[in-house]
Parts: structure tokens; C-alpha cells; sequence
């Protein structure tokens, strides 16, 4: 008897989606060393064709649809304009057509990196983009459910988060300071991110900052060099930088004199077009437990929540803290739910403990009219919802105590502002 054997899980992908492109990044875990850098998938055998172009095309005459590279020649020669900005337009026009469209230029993306790495042997992957919101998430997951289904490990982050993953599995002397990054992707502004660092806490929580640039469409090279330099010394002058990433196919063309000379004076400065995607590998590997840095390391976004929510609670006679809603994780995505027996009186009390200032403090919520029983005999069922990076819903439910207490039906409710 013959056995087929299956593709063994080996592969950590890490997927760029820009604004007209898509780039894969990936490692292989079977073949991980320290400092290792991602491999970025090319289009071009041993070339450096890292960008997939963000298009499609639909031929009327046989109804055919093309994608990447493939749309942008149909097009051209059927004398038409392709579909461009696929992830923006779904973004703009959620509707099942647009998803659809994009989806399959995915599925043509993963075609091309057959080649090298299969979907049987993907072990975990993130996806990157430059804003990740809830609008970002809710399409990345529909798009991974189709193209991956039954694969658990999938995460979304932004580009930020990406860069500081990079960043964390380079040199430490890169992170003596803050970080600077320039990003010239995007085809109406430039972006300056920012990473810094408070190596007083354990671990070190990680800030980052960005300042989007609008450019005048009429300003000259001198002018937009001009623009860039003024605000790139307004960052210098707060804070000190060790090291500065320059990315972006608008950087190109030599405009930029006075103010790459500034970001480049006295550190350490690096320029490649492959950071997001290789970032996200290592964040992916991070997720996946490869990497000792991870745990020493704390990154706090914008939509971040910024502290850790638990309560005490009594198991087995003993009191215990039980965590419920965990700093770092996404507004968005922060939920719990836990059924308690109350113990006595008409007060829930939450800890909020901040993960950069240190400081906790107790919130004490009250159930107003709450049904008089014995001790202990009052289940509750708590819910814990954010609505925003610094806002809480908290909905309790009476759930009685089985025959002896039946269930009112009562349900309190509170919005709770967080101080992280």
C-alpha cells in the first residue's frame, strides 16, 4: 500500500497590501536562525520583482478576468483602463462584487507563490496594511476565510506594527533610541512614523507615533524637500534618533537633499521597499512563540488599549485575579464575558492596571435594585465590550440561583471610561 504523504506546515507568510500593490514576505521555520531575515517572494526568478501589481481586468469579448501583471497588459492592449486600488475600493464599497474581485486577485497572488511556498504548507500568516481598522479586519478575515479555510492562525495588523516587528528582530543598537521611519508609498502624502521606547518598564513598552504630510500637488522639488525637512526637525528637536528607514517608491527621483542629509546626520539609516511584508513574517513568527525578543517587548498602538481589566474572584476558597481584558489587544477586538457568584452586597469591582504609567486603581460599579438574597446565592453573568481606545460597556445579568432563586431577567448596564 502506498501513502500520499502531506505537505508538512512550514511556512510563516507575512502579506503587504498597499495601496497598489501586494508583496509576501516569509520564513521557514524549519530553518530559523537568529536575525534571520524573511525571504520576499519575487515574480522575476532571482530578480527583485517583489511588487504585484493591484489590478484587474475583465475581457468583454470573452468574459474572462485577468490579474496583476496580466490585467495591466489586457488592459493596454484592449485599449481600456483596468481596475486599480482593489483593497481601497472595497474599503469605499463594501459590496459583494468588490470583495469578490478582490479575493480572486489574492487567489492569483498565492498562485504565483506556489512556486516556492503552497497553501497546504502555511502555518500561520498576517496580513498588513496601512490603516487596520475594524472596515480592514472584517475584509481580510472574509478574504482568509475563503482562502484559507480551517487555517486558525491569521492575523491583521497596520503597517506601523509591521516596521516595529522589523525593527525588534534587528540589532538592539538600532533601538538605543527612537526609531524613525519614512514612508513615500502612498501617492498623496508622505507618512513619518516613529518608534520609542521606556526601557523602565518590563517589558519595554514600545510607543508609536506617525505625522502624515500632505503635499501640495503644485509644490516643486525644492518645496516638498522643504516640507519633509521642517517637520522631520520638529520630531528631532523632542526626541532623540538611533536609526532611520527610508521606504517608498515617492523618495525616488533625488528631491530629497536637505532633509535626507538631516534623517541620515549621525545614525544609522537603512532604505529597502520589502519592510511591511518581512515585518509582518516576524510578527508572525512572534505570534507563533519563535522569538525570545517578543516577550521582552510591549507595542502599544493607537488603538491599543492600554491597560490589563480583570476582577478578583473566589475559587476553591482562595482569592484569585481573573483577567478579562488584556492590554495591547485592539479596541475593536477586545471582548470577555465570565459568570461570577457575587459574594455579597450590590457592587461589581473591576482592576484597571495601566501597563506604561504602572499605576491601578479599582472601578466599582453598582447594581441599583438589585434582587435582596443570602450570601452567595446571586449569579452574574458579566459582559465587557470597548467601544472606542478609551471607553468600556460594561452589562451585567442576573442569573439567579437555580430553583431556589430563579433568574429576574435584570440586565445593568454602564459605560466606563478607561484611564490606561
Amino acid at each position: 500500500m502506498l501513502f500520499t504523504r502531506l505537505p508538512e506546515k512550514k511556512y510563516l507568510l507575512g502579506i503587504d497590501i498597499g495601496e497598489t500593490f501586494c508583496q509576501i514576505s516569509y520564513l521557514n521555520t524549519r530553518r530559523l536562525t537568529a536575525g534571520m531575515d524573511p525571504h520576499t517572494f519575487s515574480t522575476v526568478a532571482r530578480g527583485e520583482k517583489f511588487n504585484i501589481p493591484q489590478a484587474a481586468f475583465a475581457d468583454s469579448a470573452t468574459g474572462n478576468r485577468f490579474y496583476g501583471k496580466e490585467a495591466l497588459e489586457k488592459a493596454a492592449e484592449a485599449g481600456r483602463e483596468p481596475a486599480t486600488h482593489l483593497f481601497g475600493a472595497v474599503r469605499q464599497d463594501p459590496g459583494e462584487e468588490n470583495l469578490q474581485v478582490l479575493i480572486e486577485y489574492l487567489q492569483y497572488c498565492f498562485s504565483l507563490l506556489s512556486a516556492e511556498v503552497t497553501s497546504e504548507e502555511i502555518e500561520a500568516l498576517t496580513f498588513t496594511v496601512d490603516v487596520c481598522d475594524q472596515k480592514s479586519v472584517e475584509i481580510l478575515r472574509a478574504a482568509a476565510d475563503q482562502l484559507f479555510p480551517g487555517l486558525e492562525k491569521v492575523a491583521f495588523e497596520e503597517h506601523l506594527k509591521s516596521f516595529y516587528h522589523y525593527v525588534l528582530m534587528r540589532d538592539e543598537e538600532q533601538r538605543r533610541q527612537s526609531v524613525l521611519l519614512l514612508d513615500g508609498w502612498s501617492e498623496e502624502e508622505l507618512v513619518l512614523y516613529s518608534l520609542s521606547y521606556n526601557k523602565k518598564t518590563r517589558p519595554i513598552v514600545c510607543f508609536p507615533e506617525e505625522l502624515r504630510l500632505k503635499i501640495p500637488a503644485e509644490a516643486d522639488a525644492a518645496q516638498k524637500d522643504q516640507i519633509l525637512c521642517s517637520a522631520v526637525r520638529g520630531l528631532m528637536q523632542e526626541k532623540e534618533y538611533s536609526a532611520a528607514y527610508l521606504t517608498g517608491k515617492a523618495l525616488g527621483g533625488g528631491w530629497m537633499k536637505e532633509s535626507l542629509n538631516l534623517i541620515c546626520r549621525g545614525r544609522r539609516a537603512f532604505q529597502g521597499d520589502t519592510l511591511y511584508s518581512k515585518g509582518a513574517a516576524d510578527s508572525t513568527m512572534a505570534a507563533c512563540g519563535l522569538s525570545s525578543k517578543a516577550d521582552k517587548y510591549f507595542y502599544l498602538s493607537k488603538d491599543a488599549l492600554r491597560c490589563n481589566i480583570g476582577m478578583d474572584c473566589l475559587k476553591k476558597g482562595r482569592t484569585v485575579y481573573q483577567p478579562l481584558l488584556d492590554a495591547g489587544a485592539e479596541w475593536y477586538d477586545a471582548a470577555a464575558q465570565i459568570d461570577i457568584l457575587l459574594e455579597d452586597g450590590d457592587e461589581i469591582v473591576l482592576r484597571e492596571t495601566s501597563v506604561d504609567r504602572g499605576n491601578e486603581r479599582e472601578i466599582a460599579v453598582k447594581l441599583e435594585n438589585m434582587p435582596k438574597r443570602p450570601r452567595a446565592t446571586t449569579r452574574l453573568r458579566i459582559r465587557l465590550h470597548m467601544t472606542s481606545a478609551d471607553r468600556m460597556q460594561l452589562t451585567a445579568e442576573d442569573l439567579g440561583f437555580g430553583e431556589i432563586f430563579p433568574s429576574t431577567g435584570m440586565k445593568w448596564e454602564q459605560e466606563i471610561v478607561i484611564n490606561g
